[in-house]
């Protein structure tokens, strides 16, 4: 009998993850011309391809609103299901809840308006970033907001957003609807439940909105609360941890003056889109370049890996469902090179593996259709907080050989001080606090063996790691001479770029290093 049971348990298992997986690749068919339809419709909606009269915008706004109800028919279902088999995961993230509950809005402002009643949301005006899962967070209020316009004919809805004092987030969304009886409201969150059939003919739906609200919140130590009266309307109150989320702390802005000449910083290298399909690359560059950044596009695995070395993007947004090379194996050696590991990569994608995509290294991702705003927020954030790979200071008098070393460092994303003489070196070094300096040891006015001497002998440049780059053949005595603080000599006549790029990438992931460790 025993036997049996197991038997009969493994095969319900196996229907179930059967399903999921149906459910899963069904939903994937569906998402992909979904994101056009959804990112195309708020480009026209923005005015950002061009302004449209009064008729046009009404009639995208429908189209748009349209996209976005059926997104949300097919999230619902396909969570569900993971629900159901113990596979829904919580991924925290900062989040800017002021944000999240302006882009349900816009989706429903379109119903209520063409309904003839009104939305009020009041919202703390400083409200910091949340660390919590924007996407689940967006399904509750989107379900919630979407349940009180669609029972509501007359009179309003209101969304209130509060920080209450035991540390938790309350969101409260009230209706002036038709409201439900007491019988009802002891089933409102169970599974397919619906009102009376009367009702169900006007109000279309899956019977799963309040049920998954209920699930999501309690998978995040969160609760909801409901109040109704028969024709007066509802009250849904939902509470869950508010924890705010703390950056670190940017390093300081550099003093400028008229010595210092530097490279782009990161904020100004571009962002490169890893996408294989024509309208996504089109619409996120679009996006992008509206924002100011400038944009690659790269439609392969191997494209990618090129571009990323050649350029050295800020960011890298990487897509899955890539021809020949997967975003995996992507991934995963981008990962692998020295260079590029550090980049901050946010996989874009119809595939739902977000674990998977963390634990290979990925910093953010993002399950398509995205909007506009939350990639946007997420490149924008990513951008001011990443920090630079570091500052180096050129003291160099030949200006042939301080333009080789710029382009030997520029693509890196160094920030690189430049000062021409031995004098205007020192000045820079005890004003510009870089973390590294490279030293020419043949200068008029000073030459590099006083600059070293100088350097040392000073409190706040002493310990500054030295790499000289120079012309002439260091004898015994010269090299004697040579300070503590110098890691390694590189000459000009055949210098190794590739060799120069790692013992600085080397010394700034390790500065107690000494010479040739």
């Amino acid at each position: 009998m025993n036997a049996e049971e197991d038997r009969r348990t493994k095969q319900l298992l196996e229907a179930a993850r059967l399903k999921t997986q149906f459910l899963a690749n069904m939903s994937h068919e569906l998402r992909t011309p979904l994101n056009s339809i959804i990112g195309f419709g708020e480009l026209l909606m923005d005015g950002l391809v061009g302004q449209l009269n009064e008729k046009q915008t009404h009639y995208i706004k429908i189209i748009h609103s349209s996209g976005v109800h059926l997104l949300r028919l097919i999230n619902d279902i396909l969570d569900f299901s993971k629900l159901e088999a113990g596979m829904l995961e919580v991924f925290n993230e900062p989040t800017d809840l002021r944000e999240v509950v302006e882009d349900v809005l816009r989706v429903y402002s379109v119903i209520a308006e063409r309904k003839k009643i009104e939305i009020h949301v009041d919202t703390p005006p400083q409200m910091p970033l949340l660390l919590t899962d924007r996407r689940k967070l967006t399904q509750i209020i989107d379900n919630l907001l979407s349940n009180a316009v669609k029972f509501t004919d007359q009179g309003c809805v209101e969304v209130v957003v509060t920080r209450r004092k035991d540390d938790m987030l309350e969101v409260t969304v009230s209706d002036t609807g038709i409201g439900m009886e007491p019988q009802e409201l002891a089933h409102i969150f169970d599974p397919f439940h619906q009102l009376d059939a009367s009702t169900t003919r006007r109000h279309q739906g899956t019977g799963l909105g309040l049920t998954l609200v209920k699930k999501l919140l309690e998978i995040q130590n969160g609760t909801i609360e409901v109040q109704s009266s028969p024709s007066k309307g509802s009250r849904f109150t939902f509470r869950l941890p508010f924890v705010e989320f703390k950056p670190e702390k940017p390093r300081k802005a550099a003093k400028r003056d008229e010595l210092v000449h530097r490279l782009p910083a990161a904020g100004e290298r571009p962002i490169l889109v890893v996408e294989d399909n024509p309208l996504a690359a089109n619409l996120m560059s679009v996006w992008l370049s509206e924002a100011g950044y400038k944009v690659e596009v790269a439609s392969t695995g191997e494209e990618a890996l090129q571009k990323a070395v050649t350029l050295r993007p800020a960011v890298i947004t990487l897509d899955i469902l890539l021809p020949q090379m997967d975003g995996w194996r992507v991934l995963h050696r981008l990962k692998e090179m020295p260079e590029i590991k550090d980049t901050p990569i946010i996989v874009i994608s119809i595939v739902e593996d977000k674990s998977f995509g963390l634990s290979l290294g990925a910093l953010d991702y993002m399950v398509k259709p995205v909007s506009r705003s939350n990639l946007i927020s997420k490149i924008e954030r990513l951008t001011k907080s990443v920090p630079r790979p570091g500052r180096l200071l050129v003291i160099e008098d030949n200006p042939a050989d301080i333009s080789l070393i710029e382009e030997i460092l520029r693509l890196d994303g160094y920030e690189v001080l430049k000062a021409t003489s031995g004098v205007d070196g020192l000045k820079a070094a005890r004003s510009e606090k870089p973390d590294l300096v490279i030293l020419d040891l043949m200068m008029p006015d000073l030459d590099g063996f006083d600059v070293m001497r100088l350097l040392e002998s000073d409190e706040a440049t002493r310990g500054l790691p030295i790499i000289i780059l120079t012309a002439k053949d260091l004898t015994q005595i010269d090299r004697a001479n040579l300070g503590a603080n110098i890691r390694d000599i590189f000459g000009k006549a055949q210098l190794n770029r590739d060799s120069l790029r790692q013992k600085i990438a080397q010394l700034l992931s390790h500065p107690k290093g000494g010479r040739g460790e």
